[in-house]
């Protein structure tokens, strides 16, 4: 791993996706570019460059071992074969380490579903430089890049769920209730039915965002939920709060 200088966010890039599989990781040069769509990677890539940022570029993530050594993982949607549901490998890194998809199509994309699955913002395709750079800024400022629609429809939709299904005020946690989870995943639980963020629960619990990420992953698991949602309808019908 290069060093980085002092400041730079060292930021890893995943070039490919589903089947987009070409070797596109090494010598990202003009004379090389040859196609649309590796135009548009390495015009994110050299916007992202002028940001303050250390960039590696490959089409494999980092072994499990190294994925730490990032603060940033930049994913290419180009070709995905996603189509709205996001791997279980994307979903288990931005649990870990904040992550960003780029180079998105709005038709066969749910960003909705990518923030409430802890992914921390989505660039896409037709994107101005002006925007990208103004988001990847923001990025840099520990803040998500969404439109705000999507994020005024995600938190309704948490408003909704909760509404639809209160949880008993004077409901007691047993472990019959939840007998998988630990003591932080059951206060975790709570607070996410609370409708508050990753930062939120994280200042409450003085913990870092990404521990908090993690045991929301875990709970994912445990729970079978695909996102925030599903995960708060799944403690909404135990009728149990954490104290």
């Amino acid at each position: 791993m290069n060093s980085m200088d002092m400041g730079k966010l060292n930021a890893f890039v995943l070039t490919a996706t589903g089947n987009n599989v070409s070797d596109t990781s090494a010598n990202l040069k003009p004379g090389l570019i040859q196609d649309t769509d590796q135009e548009a990677l390495r015009h994110f890539i050299g916007l992202a460059g002028t940001c303050n940022m250390e960039l590696t570029t490959g089409n494999e993530l980092p072994a499990a071992a190294d994925r730490k050594n990032y603060q940033l993982y930049f994913i290419n949607l180009q070709k995905s074969s996603w189509e709205k549901q996001i791997p279980d490998t994307i979903l288990q890194l931005a649990a870990q380490v904040r992550t960003i998809l780029f180079n998105a199509c709005e038709d066969a994309f749910c960003d909705k579903q990518a923030l409430l699955s802890g992914i921390e913002g989505v660039f896409y395709h037709n994107d101005r430089p002006e925007i990208i750079l103004r988001g990847l800024t923001r990025i840099q400022q520990n803040e998500r890049w969404f439109k705000r629609d999507t994020m005024n429809n995600a938190l309704a939709d948490l408003l909704k769920a909760r509404q639809e299904n209160p949880l008993a005020a004077d409901s007691r946690l047993t472990e019959v209730n939840f007998p998988t989870l630990t003591k932080r995943e059951k206060t975790i639980i709570h607070l996410v039915s609370s409708g508050a963020q990753n930062k939120e629960i994280a200042d409450q619990l003085h913990i870092s965002t990404n521990t908090v990420k993690t045991h929301i992953y875990s709970l994912f698991r445990k729970t079978s939920s695909r996102n925030r949602i599903e995960l708060i309808t799944w403690s909404q019908q135990y009728r149990s709060l954490p104290h």
